[in-house]
Parts: C-alpha cells; sequence; structure tokens
C-alpha cells in the first residue's frame, strides 16, 4: 500500500533558514608558467598528499606536463576547496584572479566529501548553477543543468562531449580530477554554445609517483559501489626509456536499487591511460574509457496535482504522492547505455617562450530507451483528481560517434611594456547520430492508490529513423596583454557550422523522407580589462558572445522559393562587471559578479495571415540580469569552506508567440514578459569542514551543508510557481591510522544528504511534469590508500 506523503511540502523553520545562507567563491586550479620563469624554477619538495592524490616530484626541473596536470597545476589537482589556476576561460595556464570572468572548479577533495556520484550532485554547491532538472531521481541518467538559467554544454577535457538523449555520454565523477565551470559566453574558444556558460569535465592523467586506492561504499537505495585507482612510474630496463612512462588505472562499479521503486542502477566503468615523457618538455597521453549501464535509474515526473499541489485520490485519501511512487510498467521499462572513447593529450613546449597542445577524442556511445510514462494529458492537468494517471509509451534506440580535436599555440613575448599571452588554434568536431524512434501512443492509466505494474502493454513500432551528421569548425585567437596589473584581453573566433541528414516517417500508407541541410557560420568576441591590484583585489569588466545553430524550421524568404530559408543561429551578448579578491600568501578567493545576458533569434511559430504554416519567426528575445557571490577558503590546516549565492531576474522580454493557458482550456496568453519554467529566482549554499589536529578527536573530520533553492515558475504561462526548499547534508570521516597504527591508509566516512529528509518538488515544466528531489540518502565509505 502507498504511503502518501504530507500535503505540506515546506516548513517554517525551512523558509527562516533562507537569510541565513552565505556566499562562495569561485577558484581554480594552481599551474606553474610556461614562461621562462617557470621553467627555471625548482622542483617543489612538498610530501604526497593522498587525501587529495597531490603527487609532487618532477626530477631535476619542473616538467611541462606536471606544471599543467600535475598537484596545484591548471589542469591537475586542486588544494583542498580552493584552485587558484585554470585553463577553462582562456585556454592558457592563467591564475584565476587575472581572469575577468566567473569561474569555479570543484576539486576532487570537495567531490568526496559531497559523495558526488554524478556529475550534476558535484556541480550542488556552485553559484549560479542550478542542478538536477529532472529531479534527483532523474540525475542519475543525464547531467541536465543550467547555468545562469540556460542549459549548458558539457565538455571533456576542452572537447565537447554529444549531448543525445538516449544515448548520452555520461561521465562518472570518480574518473575525474576536477570540474571547472566558466560562466556567460563562450564560443570564442569553445565554439557553439549556450549564453549560460559551459561546464568543462577534467581526467584523471598518470603522475610519475606512485600512488593507489581502493574503496567499497554502501547505503542509499540499497547500493553498493567500488573502485580502484592506482598509477605511477613504469620501470624500464633500457637506460633511455627510464622514467619516460607512468600509467593510471580507474575502475568502478555501482549496483542497486533506483531511487524509485522497482527501478535499478548499475554501472562498470574501466578508464586506462598511459603518458609518455621522453622530456620535461615533451608529454604525451592517451586515456581509454568503457563504460556499460544497463540500468540507469528513473527518468519520469508526474502530475503538479499530486507534487506541488494536494490530490484528492479518492476513497478517502488527499494527499501527493510518495518521493519514491513509479509511475512505469516493468516489462517496458529500459534505459540501456555504452561508450567507450579513446583520447589523446599532447603538450610540447619548443622553448620557454612558446608551446604547442593539441587534444583529440573518439567516442561512440548505444542507448536503448523504453518507458511507460504519465503523459502530457489534460487528465493530468491543473483540474486532476482521482486515482487514475494517464500515461504514455515511448521507445527510441540510438548510436552516435563523435570525432572532436583541438589544437592550438601559446605564445608568450612582449612589445615594450606590454607583456603578451598570445593564442591561435583551430577545432574540429563531428558528431553522428542513427536513431529510431516510436510513436508515443497512450497506455492504460495507472491507478496510484493499487498500481500495477505489470500490465503486458504492447510495445508500439518504429515509426520513424534518421542518420544526422552535425559538423563544426573554428578558428580562434586571443591576446592577453599585461602592463603591470593591468591585464586587456581580446579574442575572436569564426565558425563553420553545418547539420544533413534524412529523416524517413512510416505510414500505414506509405513514407516520408526529410532532408535536412542547415548551415550556418558565425564569428564571436570577446573583450574584457582587469587590474590587480598588490593587495589581491581586482576589479574587472567583461564582454562575451556565444551562438547556437538552429536545425528546425524554416523562415519564410522569397529568395529562397516556397521552403523558406534556415534560420540565423541564436546569439547571445553577456556584459559581466565584478571582483575579485585573493589576499597574497593565503587560499582564500572571493569574487562577486554582476551580469547581464541577451538571447536573441529565438524562434516562434510564423502566424502571418496568408502565409503557408510551418514557418518560424526570428524575433524571441530573452534577457537575464543577475548577481552572484562566491567564496572559497582553506581557512586553516583543518579548516575549508565554500559558499555562494545568486539572484536571478530571467524573462521573455521578446517573444511574439503565445502559450496554453491551463487554468482556462481553451485560452491562450502572450509570451512576453513571462519568465522560463525550472529557473529558481535565487540559489544559495554554504558548505564548511573541519579536521581535529590534535587531541583526543585527531583524525576526525566533519562537516556541514546547507543549499537554498528558490522559487520557480511550473508552467510557461506562469499560473503557479515550485515552492522554495533548504537541504541539509553533512559528513563525517576518520583516518584510521588513530586509532591503529596498523590501520595506516584506511579511513571511513559517513554521508547524508538531505539529512531532514525534505520532500521537496525540484521543478516543474508544466502541470503534468514535475520532479521530485531525492529523499534522504546516507552512505558509508572504507577507502584504503597508499
Amino acid at each position: 500500500m502507498i504511503n502518501y506523503c504530507p500535503s505540506v511540502l515546506r516548513s517554517a523553520s525551512a523558509r527562516r533558514c533562507r537569510s541565513a545562507l552565505i556566499v562562495a567563491l569561485l577558484s581554480t586550479t594552481c599551474a606553474i608558467s610556461v614562461a621562462s620563469s617557470a621553467s627555471a624554477q625548482p622542483a617543489q619538495t612538498t610530501d604526497i598528499e593522498l587525501g587529495e592524490l597531490s603527487v609532487t616530484g618532477e626530477g631535476a626541473g619542473r616538467s611541462l606536463g606536471g606544471s599543467l596536470y600535475g598537484p596545484g597545476g591548471a589542469s591537475g589537482a586542486v588544494p583542498g576547496y580552493v584552485a587558484s589556476r585554470s585553463t577553462v576561460a582562456t585556454k592558457t595556464d592563467t591564475p584565476i584572479v587575472e581572469t575577468a570572468q566567473s569561474i569555479s572548479v570543484i576539486g576532487r577533495k570537495q567531490i568526496e566529501d559531497q559523495n558526488a556520484l554524478t556529475i550534476n550532485q558535484a556541480l550542488r554547491y556552485t553559484p549560479g548553477v542550478t542542478t538536477e532538472q529532472r529531479g534527483g531521481a532523474g540525475s542519475t541518467r543525464l547531467e541536465q543543468f543550467l547555468i545562469r538559467g540556460f542549459n549548458a554544454p558539457v565538455f571533456l577535457d576542452g572537447m565537447a562531449l554529444i549531448a543525445s538523449r538516449d544515448a548520452n555520454a555520461t561521465i562518472d565523477p570518480y574518473r575525474l580530477e576536477r570540474v571547472d565551470v566558466i560562466k556567460g559566453p563562450a564560443s570564442v574558444l569553445y565554439g557553439q554554445s549556450g549564453p549560460g556558460g559551459i561546464v568543462n569535465l577534467v581526467s584523471k592523467v598518470p603522475q610519475f609517483v606512485r600512488h593507489g586506492e581502493v574503496f567499497v561504499q554502501g547505503g542509499g537505495f540499497n547500493e553498493v559501489r567500488g573502485g580502484i585507482d592506482v598509477g605511477g612510474p613504469i620501470q624500464s630496463e633500457v637506460p633511455w626509456l627510464a622514467d619516460q612512462f607512468a600509467y593510471r588505472l580507474v575502475g568502478a562499479g555501482w549496483n542497486g536499487d533506483g531511487p524509485v521503486d522497482t527501478t535499478r542502477v548499475e554501472r562498470a566503468l574501466i578508464n586506462p591511460s598511459v603518458t609518455w615523457r621522453p622530456s620535461t618538455d615533451t608529454q604525451l597521453t592517451i586515456i581509454g574509457n568503457y563504460q556499460r549501464d544497463p540500468f540507469s535509474g528513473f527518468y519520469g515526473g508526474f502530475p503538479a496535482v499530486g507534487t506541488v499541489f494536494p490530490r484528492n485520490f479518492g476513497s478517502g485519501v488527499i494527499g501527493r504522492l510518495p518521493v519514491n511512487f513509479y509511475d512505469g510498467d516493468r516489462n517496458i521499462e529500459r534505459s540501456d547505455r555504452t561508450q567507450a572513447s579513446i583520447e589523446y593529450l599532447f603538450d610540447h613546449r619548443f622553448n620557454e617562450n612558446l608551446r604547442f597542445h593539441s587534444a583529440g577524442r573518439y567516442l561512440r556511445t548505444q542507448g536503448d530507451y523504453r518507458s511507460v510514462y504519465s503523459a502530457f494529458s489534460p487528465r493530468n492537468g491543473p483540474f486532476a483528481t482521482g486515482p487514475l494517471l494517464p500515461r504514455a509509451v515511448i521507445g527510441n534506440i540510438v548510436a552516435a560517434e563523435a570525432y572532436t580535436m583541438d589544437s592550438n599555440v601559446v605564445a608568450n613575448f612582449d612589445t615594450g611594456p606590454i607583456a603578451h599571452t598570445a593564442l591561435l588554434g583551430v577545432d574540429h568536431r563531428t558528431f553522428s547520430t542513427r536513431a529510431s524512434g516510436t510513436p508515443f501512443p497512450n497506455a492504460p492509466d495507472l491507478n496510484a492508490l493499487a498500481p500495477n505494474y505489470e500490465m503486458n502493454i504492447p510495445f508500439p513500432a518504429i515509426n520513424t529513423t534518421s542518420r544526422v551528421d552535425a559538423q563544426q569548425t573554428g578558428v580562434y585567437f586571443q591576446d592577453q596583454m599585461k602592463v603591470d596589473g593591468l591585464i586587456l584581453t581580446l579574442g575572436g573566433r569564426y565558425d563553420v557550422a553545418r547539420q544533413t541528414g534524412p529523416t524517413r516517417s512510416f505510414t500505414a500508407t506509405g513514407s516520408t523522407l526529410t532532408l535536412q541541410d542547415a548551415a550556418s557560420d558565425a564569428f564571436t568576441g570577446r573583450a574584457s580589462l582587469l587590474y590587480l591590484f598588490q593587495s589581491g583585489v581586482a576589479p574587472y569588466v567583461s564582454y562575451s558572445q556565444a551562438f547556437e545553430p538552429i536545425v528546425a524550421g524554416r523562415v519564410f524568404d522569397t529568395a529562397f522559393g516556397t521552403v523558406g530559408r534556415v534560420p540565423d543561429p541564436q546569439l547571445s551578448d553577456q556584459y559581466e562587471a565584478g571582483i575579485k579578491y585573493q589576499p597574497p600568501g593565503t587560499d582564500i578567493l572571493l569574487t562577486a559578479a554582476f551580469f547581464d545576458i541577451r538571447q536573441s533569434n529565438r524562434t516562434t511559430a510564423d502566424t502571418t495571415l496568408g502565409r503557408p504554416t510551418g514557418f518560424v519567426l526570428q524575433t524571441g528575445e530573452v534577457g537575464v540580469q543577475g548577481v552572484e557571490f562566491e567564496a572559497r577558503a582553506n581557512l586553516t590546516e583543518g579548516v575549508t569552506l565554500i559558499g555562494g549565492f545568486s539572484l536571478l531576474d530571467i524573462r521573455n522580454v521578446r517573444d511574439d508567440g503565445r502559450t496554453a493557458n491551463d487554468l482556462a482550456p481553451g485560452q491562450t496568453v502572450p509570451l512576453q514578459g513571462r519568465r522560463p519554467v525550472l529557473v529558481p529566482d535565487s540559489t544559495a549554499s554554504l558548505l564548511a569542514t573541519y579536521r581535529f589536529l590534535d587531541g583526543p578527536m585527531l583524525g576526525l573530520e566533519v562537516g556541514g551543508g546547507v543549499r537554498y533553492l528558490g522559487p520557480s515558475w511550473g508552467d510557461a504561462a506562469n499560473t503557479f510557481k515550485v515552492p522554495e526548499s533548504v537541504l541539509v547534508d553533512a559528513v563525517v570521516s576518520y583516518d584510521l591510522k588513530n586509532l591503529d597504527p596498523t590501520l595506516a591508509g584506511f579511513s571511513m566516512q559517513l554521508n547524508a544528504n538531505n539529512l531532514l529528509d525534505d520532500t521537496y518538488v525540484s521543478g516543474c515544466n508544466g502541470y503534468t511534469s514535475c520532479y521530485y528531489g531525492l529523499p534522504r540518502t546516507v552512505y558509508a565509505t572504507l577507502r584504503y590508500r597508499w
């Protein structure tokens, strides 16, 4: 029998927590510059910090690879919670405090302290980022999040990942060294992307110091996880090969129930890599990956009436669906994915002023998705009542391939008093997708009071097939000019993109073939000015652009005959002003940013009288204004802190379209002036840890976090809001060597997310589609490092 949740989702005490939250920072890893001063710097002799895999010791001089990928490097391990350098915003080794755009870096320690099982969960404490758009349950399947109110693409090692819902390239956080986030348009270096920013995942790579780790974890929804991460130099009896090779092997497994009744989660992952370093100036790393996800949890949603609002289910039952409610069918449910890739990272330093970087990857993914889900039906609308939930059935089979490559040259030189860091590069991507899909006919209703999950529902036959190839090639340049503390950055990029391929639709009487050929090109730029005072204060202003090709719809244009023309790309502009502060000699980085974003050329249906149907207009524009504050600090040897908040004002500032008003059936309202769904107007978070350094509690580390998610609109017509929520997390870990010296290397950790077990809705995409956040989850981890 189903136990229904109480009709009140939020408590008064939760609302009072809103005003108590504080702010956060943004930071990036510390890397040694490739300029002459860096190449001459003596090797560091810091001991190995196995807790963060902070391995050092590069021999008789700091190598290029060690500078970039080693501990403290711009793509390497993050010391504690604070990174000081990153490549994400400039593709050069640049201090974050000298970068005139908002950046956040989530390092290995933070990922482990949060026990982040997905990229969504790793980003939970990042200001301006709204995670788990499909709720906590859906976050096990896809990386879906918003940055500054817009969907954001995911990159791995600076190269775009294919985003296809049913064959999505999902990255397990255990194979990552860090997660770098740049906020705001970033097309000048990365090509087509949204106005909110991008997320760049950074792989673990081999280190030339022997290390190892194994862990086992249990809890959650009857889950068991385990992993291994071992590596170090490869010994050789051949003199000229000695100390030139290192390896790393990362593997992980995950098995258990899903967060929703009857569903499962299962994953097997192996991620080997090898590095060849023939000299301190040259490094080549090869990374392989194979990941199998035969089960990926839950991807459904529920009506607003029954989640956000109480529902009269009949038989005297009034309330809400439970958080673990399942609306599907066991005989249909499927999410079976496989992905494999091979990647290289190559770096060469010609001299102390000239460096070359190249990266490439081949990725193949396959997915088989089937689902019975709560239907987009008026019966699931605002006037829904009774125990029956209307449903539909759907399925897709997708295979995708991605070829990506990015190569650039970085030159350091002076012109009079001006020091330049110049970047010139080219990148290319080809994404090929082969898909077969079904229609989504109605399925039998589900009785929420007495659910039957084995109805022998017929699975619909395939009725569409497609073969789509999307290509993009871009050439980019950038110059970072520095005079004393003044830094001027100018950059530009020209992209050519094209999407082609046939789609065939089948009916009972025949088939229809549609040929797609959508070409677009765009120039995007960026300009910024920052001044770094000796006190560590750095005010800045910046302007940046982004573009996204539009491949659906045609614009009526007599010059192109009756078929019209391909729409222009969506364009985005951002003005940002902010201030960063990094007190000299400290591991503290504070950032405050104010921004104004405009996204134009959005399409709406063309309803001009006398014009054929099926055309679109490009008159839509979305605007967002906001403020973010972020703080990251390793305050003392035993105290770490991150916090932040964001405020957003986002709306359709221009839109000729209309949307249905579900509260008044048959009526529509204009979209102009209304706000998008799933975007909270405010978020805030605080996460802190404290490690005892002496006394009877030596070896114990305790931490806690608070996450506030503000209210968001639940439907396009803005007729209802999803309430705010406040969530509490906790972590406790203990180094067992303090209990018994023979247990050196062993540690135990306990994580509790949503400690107070708050029942909340993370967002809605209309009255028919609302998504629950995860209930309280508790995991225990035993880890051994050597």
